[in-house]
């Protein structure tokens, strides 16, 4: 028993070091680990994830290439598929996978003013203009601003701004289709809803706009008509 909790324990020691060089982390196991006998030290390890690495803001955050030195050393690999049993399973049992999916949580630097952000940042989006398409009150502060899409537009984010433009946007009728997946399957992509152009508040409302300033535009009139104009007209046709 002696041998296999020192290889344990060495092993605990080695990975926090790679993850934490400064070697607080495996100082504070070496102390914990001498407190407890054999049979402690055997319940400890039974819990639901016994180890916690203790982090110290701006001086102990592993980054990617320890993490990934350390999944090395355990055999660990970063990427793996994940079973996803309530999309599908077949006959036997076997659920549909992922593709290669992180398996540790990503580092995210901390903002600068993290805490005041945290505490101001909407959670509904139920505050909302019917004309203009954007959010209002309470909830004014879920709208995507431009300095937003600049920077999305600058790392070419374009997929992450067409979701934010349009289903998490002023797009209902998208919006409450992609809702509905959600609800149904547990996981949606942007290929899953077809977008209509006209099904955009704020694209309807600035419209209105330019025709009123007998101004034509392409945001979602047909060459001169406008869709309502083309849909009656394919109605008339169809009762013919």
């Amino acid at each position: 028993m002696f041998k296999k909790r020192k290889e344990c324990e060495e092993l605990v020691y080695k990975v926090m070091d790679i993850l934490d060089p400064s070697g607080e982390n495996s100082a504070f196991y070496k102390k914990k680990f001498a407190k407890l006998n054999d049979k402690e030290f055997i319940k400890f390890f039974e819990q639901d994830f016994p180890l916690k690495f203790q982090t110290k803001l701006f001086d102990i955050e592993p980054n990617m290439e320890q993490i990934d030195k350390a999944l090395k050393f355990i055999n660990v690999p970063m990427m793996e598929k994940l079973n996803l049993p309530f999309l599908y399973t077949n006959k036997e049992g076997i659920p549909v996978k992922s593709e290669d999916t992180l398996t540790v949580y990503v580092p995210l630097k901390k903002m600068k003013q993290f805490i005041s952000k945290k505490n101001s940042n909407s959670t509904n989006i139920s505050s909302r203009d019917m004309k203009s398409g954007l959010l209002l009150s309470i909830d004014k502060n879920g709208n995507t601003s431009d300095r937003e899409f600049e920077a999305l537009a600058v790392i070419s984010a374009d997929a992450a701004m067409k979701e934010l433009a349009t289903f998490r946007a002023d797009a209902m009728e998208a919006k409450s289709e992609f809702y509905n997946i959600i609800n149904t399957t547990g996981i949606v992509k942007l290929s899953d809803v077809e977008l209509d152009t006209k099904d955009s508040l704020a694209r309807n409302n600035l419209n209105v706009w330019l025709l009123g300033a007998t101004i034509n535009s392409n945001l979602i009139n047909d060459g001169d008509y406008i869709p309502r104009t083309i849909e009656d007209k394919d109605l008339k046709l169809n009762r013919k």
